[in-house]
């Protein structure tokens, strides 16, 4: 009987009794089912693998082409050693690198999780935007807007019209109230910058401006065949100007906890090497 109807034979056998075959122990589980070069699949390889997917009416073809998949990439890697330069396949260096970097990420991270305080006070992003200025130059214009989005069928786009330029807080409040009630979209603060390319890509008559300079208490309102849009720039910093401390404070808070991780690592290491040479653990 040749090597390749063994196997056939034996997955057909493995079929029957898989499940029965997955309880037992003992030297039935080191079975070698197939081998190429120096690569074995074993009986308890094979079911450890296959056993979810062998419960069906299917299972005997199923297992069939499990069995021809090990095959065919153990075929290919036995190609692959014949065939590739002795330097090309000598990876235990970069393995073990791999595992020396992978084992100490792990142990930092352990480290970094214990020991690192992520508390940044308010004080500290200051001093440090002051301290880094050149740093915090804008790329991008950004503003921060009034903005809406109104389908022209909403029941209140009316209403929502004559409040948009409100003063008191009791309008405001109602126009809020009115914006979750019928806006599609809508945006208003007073403390948050937006790209103002991002603002562009909301209402359609923008996006084809690339040079349009919104200055300072400009008021746009444009309609389509579905919507109303509303804009309205209460501050402006264009490119090339500072960006402002409160558009860059989670990003100032990000850079000090991230040398604080740095910080906290090399000391660390700088003390674990101290103590080695200290008690002459070095060789």
């Amino acid at each position: 009987m040749t090597n390749s109807i063994k196997i056939i034979f034996f997955v057909l056998l493995l079929t029957v009794s898989c499940k029965q075959s997955a309880d037992k122990t003992g030297t039935e589980e080191s079975e070698i089912l197939a081998n190429v070069g120096d690569q074995k699949l074993t009986k308890t390889q094979f079911l450890d693998a296959a056993i979810k997917t062998l419960n069906s009416s299917d299972s005997a073809e199923m297992a069939k082409q499990q069995l021809n998949a090990w095959l065919t990439e153990a075929i290919f890697y036995e190609e692959a050693k014949s065939k590739l330069l002795e330097e090309e396949v000598d990876i235990e260096s970069q393995v073990n690198d791999y595992r020396k970097e992978l084992v100490n990420h792990i142990y930092q991270t352990k480290l970094i999780e214990a020991n690192l305080d992520t508390n940044v006070s308010a004080g500290e992003i200051e001093a440090y935007y002051n301290n880094h200025l050149d740093n915090f130059i804008l790329k991008d214009n950004i503003v921060k807007v009034n903005y809406y989005k109104i389908p022209l069928k909403a029941q209140g786009l009316e209403k929502m019209k004559r409040l948009l330029n409100a003063t008191s807080e009791k309008d405001k409040l109602q126009l809020a109230n009115l914006a979750l009630q019928y806006a599609e979209n809508f945006f208003n603060s007073d403390s948050t910058w937006l790209y103002l390319e991002d603002i562009k890509k909301e209402i359609p008559n923008l996006r084809e401006q690339p040079d349009l300079v919104l200055n300072k208490g400009r008021v746009m309102e444009f309609n389509d065949d579905f919507y109303f849009y509303y804009l309205k720039i209460k501050d402006e910093k264009i490119r090339n100007s500072p960006s402002p401390l409160s558009f860059e404070r989670q990003n100032i808070k990000s850079f000090i906890i991230n040398k604080r991780k740095t910080d906290l690592i090399n000391q660390y290491k700088k003390q674990l090497f101290e103590n080695y040479l200290s008690k002459n653990k070095l060789k």
